[in-house]
């Protein structure tokens, strides 16, 4: 990547969001729930391919299995790595691909609530989510390809709600960052239900309210 547009990027994202799990769904922590969570905010030298979560909570229901595969995050080439950790874009756009692995069980709905915590001159924002077909294990049917609702709190803050059906086990979410924007922190929370879940607690004018 050119010199100059380093500094630039550099320039623009200092300084870095406030990294925090801001606004947790009133359904964290009961059955059949998963909450990760990525915090770009410290250093990290692995493998760009394979970043473990900072923080992974599940709970079952006694009689479900989570799935085995393993939770992470591939980070595309086009992000880079700050002296603090945090991840970075500088001139050209960049990806965060979080796979998520989930409880198997028959119910129809997966619900995801997704905070995002960035800084720079742009929003990061999830292009999409990929599961597999539960019927079929077929990764290239369900593709979900918008939020349900969402929300730019502020101008560090999003928050985005997606209800996928059929209920995947395991899932892609893949988060587009644009141009000199850094990425300070992910945290998902899903939850399999047979039934939508109430958001009330959490409407879009509650929230804005919480950072006034």
């Amino acid at each position: 990547m050119r010199p100059l547009a380093i500094a630039i990027a550099l320039a623009l994202l200092a300084p870095l969001a406030f990294a925090d799990d801001f606004l947790p769904p009133d359904w964290r922590g009961d059955p059949l729930t998963v909450m990760v969570e990525w915090d770009f905010v410290n250093d990290f030298s692995g493998d760009p391919y394979n970043v473990p979560p900072d923080q992974l909570q599940t709970v079952g229901d006694g009689i479900h299995e989570l799935g085995t595969a393993w939770t992470h995050a591939h980070v595309s080439d086009t992000v880079y790595w700050g002296d603090d950790g945090s991840a970075y874009t500088a001139d050209l756009p960049g990806e965060v691909d979080f796979f998520l692995v989930n409880w198997t069980d028959p119910y129809d709905f997966k619900h995801l609530w997704i905070q995002i915590t960035y800084g720079g001159q742009g929003v990061p924002t999830v292009s999409s989510v990929v599961g597999p077909n539960p019927e079929t294990n077929d990764w290239t049917d369900p593709t979900f390809g918008q939020p349900d609702s969402f929300i730019d709190v502020d101008p560090n803050h999003r928050v985005e709600y997606w209800v996928l059906m059929p209920n995947p086990d395991r899932e892609h979410i893949y988060v587009d960052i644009p141009p000199f924007t850094t990425l300070s922190q992910i945290v998902i929370d899903t939850i399999s239900t047979m039934e939508p879940v109430s958001t009330e607690s959490h409407t879009w004018s509650d929230v804005k309210e919480l950072f006034r």
